[in-house]
């Protein structure tokens, strides 16, 4: 295909431009030359200093001629000028008090242990351990044997023992036999009646020495248990101190957690703590992430006086992973209720102490625009619901609280409460994708 001719009027045109700019740039030539020539002219000196001079005398003039321009200015458009004073009031955002459907969690964590900790002592002192029969872990029956011990001396306290209640019982038939002989002749004089009951008291007293002695018997038979020490009720043994050949006298060597039967003991804090209720569910967390569900058994008895928490006590089902030592972490869910809540970034603290800034309006003369006052004032705070948290006491429904911003704000501050942005309306997504080469 052959290529189109230039037309004639896209040539004249291109001449036409062409001497134009021939034609500026004379002009911007002699323009230049004129400039530096009247500049030469008036600072003309016979000495470089006096040239300095001239230059200094003519930037001044002109110094002096803007500033008598601008007041000029000044002056003849203040008369019909309107001045709007700056505001230094803080610009704030606001957050109306209002009640709210609260369903706050609560944070949970403490340590698994039984709910009876039986610890299981030697029933004898003095003696050595022969034998280990139960080990960490295993469950045992009440009566159990969990260990053997040396019957040799075991043996020997009961045969002491038995020693001791035959002297008394022979000391008592003797007393009894003087006794009644000296009844027998009460009659006859032989004997004065003090005598007679010497003698009377004299076999009172072996008979008693006799009871004495039998009960020690029974004593050194029941503790023995026939040379075993004996699980006191059934559970699971979660500790073992015995050691074989070792002498005891009193140490606990066995811990059972009787039943099997585990809970957490939870640290919460006070204000959470009457919000719990017996039976109320709670879940917790293992190392390993598996979760177990419990039950609250007891709330806390008291409040730690340092810490402000108290324990409660939530049972955990059998047949469980979690054993007795264990650290767990959980929260548990209170029933919803119609409460105060704020947003957390509108609460401040001052040495533990909760605060909100309330706004409130400020007293204008005149049509000026109204102003408005941050004033201090103390919360007590309850539960948590994601970001909102319960106000127990300290604010008033339909109040306003400053939302971003409080944090440098002063008791008493005026404040400029910036206009409540409306949600903007969702837009919708073109069908147009844009133009395919």
């Amino acid at each position: 295909m052959n290529r189109p001719e230039r037309p004639e009027l896209f040539s004249r045109a291109q001449g036409l431009l062409k001497r134009a700019a021939d034609a500026g740039g004379r002009l911007y030539r002699t323009a230049r030359d004129a400039g530096g020539s009247a500049w030469n002219k008036a600072t003309a000196a016979a000495t470089e200093e006096g040239h300095r001079r001239k230059v200094l005398m003519i930037m001044g003039a002109g110094i002096v001629a803007v500033i008598v321009l601008l007041s000029v200015m000044s002056r003849l458009g203040g008369d019909g000028a309107s001045h709007q004073p700056v505001s230094s009031a803080q610009a704030v955002s606001v957050v109306t008090v209002q009640a709210t459907s609260f369903s706050p969690r609560i944070s949970l964590n403490g340590e698994a242990r039984p709910v009876r900790d039986i610890q299981v002592a030697a029933p004898a002192s003095g003696v050595r351990i022969l034998e280990i029969l139960v080990d960490e872990g295993d469950s045992v029956r009440a009566g159990q044997p969990m260990a053997r011990l040396d019957t040799n001396l075991a043996q020997a306290q009961i045969r002491a023992a038995q020693a001791s209640v035959a002297e008394a019982q022979s000391a008592a038939v003797r007393a009894r036999g003087e006794y009644e002989r000296a009844e027998s002749i009460r009659d006859s004089g032989a004997l004065s009646a003090e005598a007679i009951e010497a003698r009377r008291t004299a076999a009172i007293a072996a008979d008693a020495r006799l009871a004495a002695a039998r009960a020690q018997l029974q004593e050194v038979n029941a503790r023995l248990g026939g040379g075993y020490v004996r699980a006191p009720a059934a559970g699971l043994v979660i500790d073992r101190t015995a050691e074989v050949g070792r002498n005891v006298d009193g140490q606990v060597l066995f811990r059972i957690a009787a039943g099997n039967e585990l809970e957490v003991a939870a640290q919460v804090a006070e204000a959470d703590a009457l919000a719990l209720e017996v039976g109320q569910p709670a879940v917790f967390t293992l190392v390993d992430g598996t979760t177990v569900q419990a039950t609250l058994r007891r709330g806390p008895a008291s409040i730690d006086s340092r810490t402000r928490t108290g324990e409660a006590l939530f049972a955990l089902p059998q047949g469980t992973r979690v054993r007795a030592g264990m650290y767990l972490r959980g929260e548990a869910q209170l029933p919803p209720r119609d409460v105060i809540a704020i947003p957390q970034s509108s609460i401040l603290y001052d040495s533990g102490q909760a605060y909100v800034f309330v706004v409130t309006p400020a007293p204008r003369e005149g049509d000026e625009e109204p102003a408005y006052v941050a004033r201090r004032a103390n919360i007590a705070l309850g539960g948590r619901d994601g970001e909102q948290v319960e106000v127990m006491s300290g604010l008033e429904l339909n109040q306003r609280i400053v939302g971003a911003g409080a944090a440098f704000l002063q008791d008493g501050d005026e404040v400029r409460v910036l206009a409540q942005r409306q949600p903007s309306a969702p837009q919708q997504q073109s069908d147009l994708r844009g133009r395919e080469e």
